[in-house]
């Protein structure tokens, strides 16, 4: 029999070895087990470079990034309901967290994640895009084959709007502007806010979210606001 001191060794273990499965377990598998989002987004699918040729890449769809501090944002992505993470440009937290939703659609059925933006163009970006391929888009696009016949669309992508893409699992991710009336019209899964300091009514979205949505994810840069109430440390 294991001693109370060994027990709990073995506990704080096996808890460290769940954080790691569910951060880069590595295989697919016939019984219905999924890559987790972070060996997802690094392993199976590619992100888009605006900057590629200064970057000296051979063209714009590179490998996601691999950034010391990723395991610990998609820990807290995955084991967190209510987030408030601030952010620099250059530190992919967008892509991040439109990565997440993504991942959530294509595992989870029935899955809707809402993503807010301050203007429909902004919102269309992340999602399917005009021109450009849009975050979610590039995501889906750029995984193998296999994985796209695992996770169908609802419609082929052309087909599909330029601010939602929709799984045949009954899983749609879907832009909205900013305003707590946009919110109030779903009953979303999760909630992200895309540069949230910057967004009309946050404050009002926010807690039009809070009596429906499972988890709330609000990313920004700093300028004055609600967001950075929340977030400013104590004397600043």
């Amino acid at each position: 029999m294991l001693s109370d001191v060994e027990a709990a060794e073995l506990h704080a273990l096996l808890e460290e070895q769940d954080f790691q499965d569910r951060i880069l377990p590595a295989v697919l598998k016939g019984d219905g087990a999924r890559p987790a989002p972070l060996y997802w987004l690094q392993e199976c699918t590619k992100s888009y470079d605006e900057k590629w040729v200064a970057h000296g890449f051979d063209g714009p769809y590179q490998p996601f990034a691999n950034l010391p501090y990723f395991p610990w944002l998609f820990r807290i992505l995955q084991t967190k309901d209510r987030l408030l993470i601030p952010k620099s440009r250059e530190m992919m937290v967008s892509w991040c967290v439109i990565g997440y939703g993504v991942w959530l659609c294509q595992t989870r059925p029935r899955t809707r994640v809402i993503v807010q933006t301050q203007k429909e163009g902004k919102a269309i970006d992340l999602i399917k895009g005009a021109g450009v391929p849009g975050y979610g888009r590039t995501l889906y696009d750029q995984q193998g084959e296999r994985l796209k016949q695992e996770f169908p669309l609802t419609k082929p992508m052309e087909d599909q709007p330029g601010d939602a893409i929709s799984w045949r699992n009954g899983s749609i991710l879907q832009g909205v502007p900013s305003g707590a009336d946009q919110v109030r019209l779903y009953h979303p899964t999760v909630i992200i806010w895309d540069e949230a300091a910057h967004l009309e009514d946050l404050e009002g979205s926010w807690s039009a979210g809070e009596p429906v949505a499972q988890q709330m994810i609000a990313v920004s840069s700093v300028a004055p606001g609600a967001f950075w109430d929340w977030v400013r440390p104590p004397g600043l």
